[in-house]
């Protein structure tokens, strides 16, 4: 037989087990080397970077990994979202069939590789790429720290990415000026707990921080120590009551006094420690949902570490991004005054329906 071979870039390697066609295979087949597929996903790598400024950063196989570690991107990555696709549609869009046969293709696009798992033959990809580098290691560091956390909390600063937590906290604290907030911010009650505690929902007392008594854990304060958790929108301050359909008063504040802000919404990356607050801040460190209830909360532990590190930083509040809906973002005040009336005045009460928690994906 003369003429070109059908195969452009693949090599002869004889039939072996490894080059035998992936289960449920359907069309024309060419055995490839190990590294024909390894030369092929780096290609197809590559394509991406260029299409996408972006890379695969998970697969069907390992999708729930990754949500657990980045919670934030899952739930509010509109990029994350919406660059989720079909492993050979990705291929039949990029100019990697420009470098390959449709037999070669045929073959190679079931022998996609997953990087962060190293799953071979993936069929669902979602492209993204972190704003910070070397997430593997930060990846280890958010699994070492919640089991640190969980079962020896006081000994949190020993781990090397707690300690570079705090010093870029610091670093953060020494640039920060103190400002006012832009517009009102909001708080919400339940009515059922107003008027059981005989309250007031036009009083301004109302929406003060509770009795140390009454304080268990929160994302950010410990136990017995009262913050006063605020809220950007009305509906976001409704929604993070958790008790969607019910009735609540939601108040309008206003913040008289200038504040310092270590802000984890929008972090400037010309700023020191931009990398590390990123990366905690998208990560389950930080970001998780609450998952059951109880005094001691884990997914709350490493927030109250970065909340003592701002106070002791000399932070007065901290903004977050709302777990509950995803155009939200909350403050949370480290010392508030026990009388609300002394830092804020009120603008204005209303009666909502609190709303349902945005979906997860």
């Amino acid at each position: 037989m003369t003429g070109e071979p059908i195969r452009k870039m693949t090599t002869s390697c004889g039939y072996d087990e490894r080059s035998a066609p992936p289960p449920s295979f359907c069309g024309p087949y060419l055995p490839v080397s190990d590294d024909e597929i390894e030369t092929f996903n780096d290609i197809l790598s590559d394509e991406i970077d260029s299409d996408f400024t972006s890379s695969i950063c998970c697969c069907e196989h390992c999708y729930s990994d990754f949500r657990e570690h980045w919670p934030d991107v899952a739930f509010r990555g509109e990029e994350f979202q919406s660059q989720n696709m079909d492993a050979d549609y990705l291929i039949e869009n990029s100019r990697v069939i420009q470098l390959y046969s449709a037999a070669e293709i045929s073959t190679l696009k079931h022998l996609v590789k997953c990087p962060r798992c190293l799953t071979l033959g993936v069929r669902k990809v979602w492209i993204f790429e972190h704003r910070f580098s070397d997430a593997p290691t930060i990846e280890r560091a958010i699994e070492q720290l919640l089991v640190v956390g969980t079962r020896t909390p006081f000994l949190m600063l020993e781990h090397p990415f707690a300690l570079e937590v705090l010093r870029n906290i610091r670093q953060r604290a020494e640039l920060a000026p103190a400002v006012r907030l832009k517009g009102a911010v909001f708080r919400a009650r339940s009515l059922q707990s107003v008027t059981e505690l005989s309250q007031k929902p036009e009083s301004i007392l109302t929406y003060g921080v509770p009795p140390a008594s009454k304080v268990g854990e929160g994302r950010f304060n410990h136990a017995g120590h009262a913050m006063l958790y605020l809220a950007s929108s009305q509906e976001t301050a409704a929604a993070e009551l958790g008790i969607p359909g019910e009735p609540c008063a939601v108040a309008a504040l206003n913040l008289r006094d200038p504040v310092r802000v270590l802000d984890l919404v929008e972090i400037d990356d010309l700023e020191p420690g931009f990398e590390i607050l990123d990366a905690v801040a998208k990560s389950a460190l930080l970001a998780a949902p609450l998952k059951v209830e109880g005094w001691v909360k884990r997914q709350y532990v490493f927030s109250r570490f970065i909340a003592d590190c701002a106070r002791a930083a000399g932070f007065d509040a901290i903004r977050y991004g709302s777990t509950k809906l995803v155009n939200g973002f909350n403050y949370v005040l480290l010392s508030p005054a026990d009388d609300i009336s002394a830092s804020m005045s009120l603008i204005s009460v209303e009666t909502v329906t609190c709303p349902a928690a945005s979906l997860r994906w």
